[in-house]
Formats: C-alpha cells, structure tokens, sequence
C-alpha cells in the first residue's frame, strides 16, 4: 500500500499528525481545568512533544527534503527506499505516542526513540547519495545537510540524559543541559535550517535569490553549535564564554535582519508568484522568527536567561512560538504552495482559525509569562489557553477535511 503513495498522500498524513499533537496538547490543558484521574500529565506530555517532533515535524521535512533532492513533484512517487523510511519513522513515531501516553519513559519508548535515530541516520546516508553532484554547493543544500547532521548530533543529548538519569540521578543541571542539547539541536539546527533551505530551494526553482544568501548560511550554520551556550546560560560559565554567547547572539540575530531585509528586497517577485494565504503565513514566519531571534539576544544576559528560563509560562511561550509560529506555519504554507491543502472553504476556514490559535495561545502565555515574572498571578489563564487549543483543534480539522487524502486502505 505505502509503495504507491503519493508526496500529497504522505503530506496530508503528516497534517493528521499535526491533529493528534494539537489534541494531546487541548487534553492537557483540559486536566489543568478539570480533574482527569485517566489521564496522567507527565505521560502525556511526553508522548505530545516525541511525536510533535517525529510524527509531525521530521517525517514532514524528510518528506520535502526528499522531493527537493529528487527533484520530484508532489505528484509524484518516491522512490521505494525513501517510502520504507517514511514508514519506519510513521510507524515509531505512532509507537512513541502510544508508549509514552500509557508508560511515559519505559522500555518499550526507548527502543522506538531510537529506533528514529537510526532511522534519520539512514535517511541522511540516501540524502547524501542522491544528491546531484552540481547542486551541493548550492545554498539550500548546504543549509539542509547542515540541518541533518545537526539532528544526528541532537542525539547524543538523549544518550546524556539517559546517562545521567542512570548515574547522576540528583544532578539537576546536567539533567536539564542534555534535555536543552536535544531540544537546541533540534529547534535550531535540524527544524529551523532544514526550513530556511526548502525556502532556498523554491527560489532557486523561481530562478530568485536572496543578496548575501551565502554568508547569511555560513553565519547561521557556524553559529549553531556555539548558540548552544544560550540555551544554558543559566549555568555558572567563564566570563568568556558568556562573552561567546553574547557575540553568537548578535550575529545571528545580524544575519536573520540581512535575510529578512534580502526578502523585502524582492517582495514584488514574491508577491507576482505566491498565493495571497501563502504569502500571509510566510509573512507570520518572518514575524515570528524576528521575536524569536530578539528574544534570543535578550536572553544571551545571564540574569535574564536565569530568570526566564526559571520560569516554565516563559519556556513554553519560546518553544511554542518556535514549533508553532514558525516551523508549523512554514510547513503548512509550504504544503499549500505544493498545493496539498486545496482552496476549498473549509480550507481556508481551518487556516484563519488555526493562526488565529496560534496568535491567542502565544498572547495567552506571554500574559502568563509577565505574570510569573512580576509574581503576580492573573486569573483564567488556564481557561483561555483552553480555549486557543480548542481553536487550533478545531481549525486543523478543517485544514486536514480540506486536504485530498485518497489513500487506499
């Protein structure tokens, strides 16, 4: 069955993940509200952020990334090898949801966990052997092999952790700086560069460019790695290493000011090529990318880095606005414009409320955020991050009724 599926098919299965994430995220926030003896939070939470990463995030990108590199359509078929990892990654991804909702951390969800490690090692190797030769200097390869090593390297913050919980049990911070190696790695290195080069590929395929593309991703990709020091700048450091992550900051929130003034440079191109939706999605990205890397360089002080990162709302928020503002919005603006998602009115329904979710849940926790940091508590929040689930829901059941999902059973 999985040998004849078409890009579409595995794209709309992918936007049926998203679905599930969204869910698990709505029946947390609902045990918050109401008392939920079925459902236990620490279980839950893990399988939602194992498998917003794998079921949702990584098989979407190993997706495109593969259709770029083999210069495929979505209507066309990958080869059999790339459809077997597709099912491989689909079938631990589900095996991770279903572990980690009933056991959480247990043997059988580490065996699925790495099981994906193997399998983005795998699917890296294929990458690598099918690219063509006179593409891989071009900038949107170098970004996605930068972005697939970056997620092998991500690993071995999971073997730290496993390490450390198995040898240092009391030991807080190194606990939580192999957690922040995984999650650094995988925000920064394999979502976010995997994404900026599917953008890179669709302008060389529009014949566009972006000025001083190639040192924007010399920076962003040689800064990867050392950024790390932001993600634990709570740690008692050297003064010059928080020197570094100052340094790092700056040039990466450079660079990110260079690609987004390149983008406006040709907005008129944009605008003659790309669908209004698509157009209004990347523009969302653009924005939120912009906070993130703000924030980002606020946070390379010390002091705030401890406070904020003391403070989950505030975590929260960061990591939302990442997963959700932008790589989420990306992807879906990204399948719209490979016209996946249809133009239907249910589309186009699901769109609007899923940003609009988006934007509420990201004010709501922002509110929340100031609130724990001014140790001030404000009332109803738990409710009105409810009600932006249930919004997300409910727009990402249109999107997904709107998709065209044929696949054969």
């Amino acid at each position: 069955m999985f040998k004849s599926l078409k890009a579409s098919q595995w794209a709309a299965i992918s936007i049926l993940n998203l679905v599930i994430v969204a869910s698990l995220g709505l029946l947390m926030r609902l045990k918050i509200v109401w008392e939920l003896p079925w459902v236990d939070q620490r279980f839950t939470l893990h399988a939602h952020s194992h498998f917003a990463f794998s079921g949702w995030i990584t098989q979407s990108l190993m997706l495109c990334i593969a259709l770029a590199i083999l210069a495929k359509k979505n209507s066309g078929i990958l080869p059999v090898r790339y459809n077997y990892l597709l099912v491989g990654n689909l079938f631990c991804s589900y095996g991770m949801l279903i572990s980690f909702f009933l056991q959480g951390y247990a043997p059988v969800s580490i065996v699925f966990s790495t099981l994906t490690i193997f399998i983005s090692v795998i699917f890296y190797i294929f990458c690598r052997k099918d690219m063509y030769a006179g593409d891989q200097h071009s900038v949107w390869w170098k970004y996605m092999h930068a972005a697939m090593l970056f997620n092998m390297l991500s690993a071995l913050g999971t073997f730290s952790l496993a390490y450390t919980m198995a040898t240092q049990p009391q030991n807080t911070e190194l606990r939580l700086a192999s957690v922040y190696f995984y999650l650094h790695f995988q925000y920064n290195g394999w979502f976010l560069l995997a994404c900026l080069g599917l953008f890179h590929y669709w302008l060389s395929l529009n014949n566009l460019a972006l000025k001083d593309s190639g040192n924007i991703s010399r920076i962003l990709i040689a800064c990867c790695i050392p950024s790390y020091l932001l993600s634990v700048n709570w740690m008692h450091f050297p003064n010059y290493l928080h020197a570094v992550s100052i340094s790092v900051a700056l040039l990466q929130a450079g660079a990110w000011l260079i690609f987004v003034n390149g983008i406006l440079r040709i907005k008129g191109q944009l605008m003659a090529i790309l669908p209004l939706k698509v157009l209004w999605l990347f523009s969302f990205v653009l924005l939120a990318g912009t906070i993130k890397f703000s924030l980002q360089t606020v946070s390379a002080h010390p002091d705030i880095a401890t406070l904020a990162c003391g403070l989950r709302p505030v975590v929260i928020a960061y990591l939302h606005l990442v997963l959700l503002g932008i790589i989420s919005l990306f992807l879906i603006g990204w399948f719209y414009n490979q016209q996946v998602l249809t133009v239907r009115r249910t589309g186009k329904t699901g769109l609007i409320a899923f940003v609009a979710g988006v934007i509420c849940n990201e004010i709501f926790l922002m509110i929340q955020g100031i609130g724990s940091m001014s140790g001030i508590y404000i009332g109803g929040m738990p409710e009105l991050l409810v009600f932006a689930s249930v919004v997300m829901v409910t727009g990402l059941l249109f999107l997904l009724r709107s998709v065209h999902f044929t696949v054969k059973v």
